[in-house]
């Protein structure tokens, strides 16, 4: 079974647990794929749960923050400056997408995987790593950093700089709603063992259990 075991920080116990693997000392004990279709139904609510409260929730905070630095919620719209914010704001939106695919390869790096990367017509785009296998916890690290970064970015730029925020609002909130599919996968494997292997695939993963002597 051609499966590696990527991990820097184990390096004895990534050694044995590759040996296992070559004994055929492997079970597979999980699998989810995203876009079967038990799964679609449930997902897509999540993602409409989480639109909505992205959308709430930056919506509020920007209000706030517009608020502190003026003192006053006051707003002058013309047509033209709504017609250039959604179109800013649609930019942002499609260049999140590419981001947040990135930041799931940069950690992939980071542990010393090897990401690939592909798109899905029409915008869906992904980030894998073929036959290589991560402990559940790095796995989790993987899958929930484009998230946590990102979210975490738009909130302090919220604050520091609300007018420009504004423009960034679509990408705030379609980066939270389309971690959907992390956050479905990361709850899943939490009830895992910490001892447990993922294999990640293009719409989902595989978890292993290696049985060592």
């Amino acid at each position: 079974m051609s499966l590696t075991v990527i991990d820097h920080f184990h390096p004895q116990k990534r050694s044995a647990q590759q040996a296992a693997i070559v004994a055929g000392h492997i079970q597979q004990i999980d699998a989810l794929e995203l876009l079967s279709t038990p799964q679609l139904v449930p997902l897509a609510r999540l993602s409409l749960l989480m639109l909505l409260l992205g959308t709430i929730g930056m919506f509020a905070l920007n209000f706030i923050a517009y608020g502190l630095h003026t003192a006053a919620l006051v707003f002058h719209l013309t047509l033209t400056g709504m017609l250039f914010w959604v179109l800013i704001n649609f930019l942002g939106y499609i260049l999140i997408l590419p981001l947040h695919e990135l930041i799931h390869g940069a950690i992939f790096l980071l542990l010393g995987g090897k990401p690939y990367f592909g798109a899905k017509l029409p915008l869906a785009l992904y980030c894998g790593a073929r036959q290589q296998l991560f402990r559940r916890n790095q796995y989790l690290f993987v899958g929930l950093a484009p998230l946590i970064v990102i979210t975490l970015a738009a909130i302090v730029l919220t604050f520091v700089a609300p007018v420009l925020a504004a423009y960034t609002l679509f990408a705030s909130i379609g980066n939270f709603a389309g971690a959907a599919g992390d956050v479905w996968v990361a709850a899943r494997l939490w009830h895992c063992s910490a001892d447990t292997l993922v294999e990640d695939t293009e719409s989902g993963y595989r978890a292993w259990l290696v049985e060592l002597d």
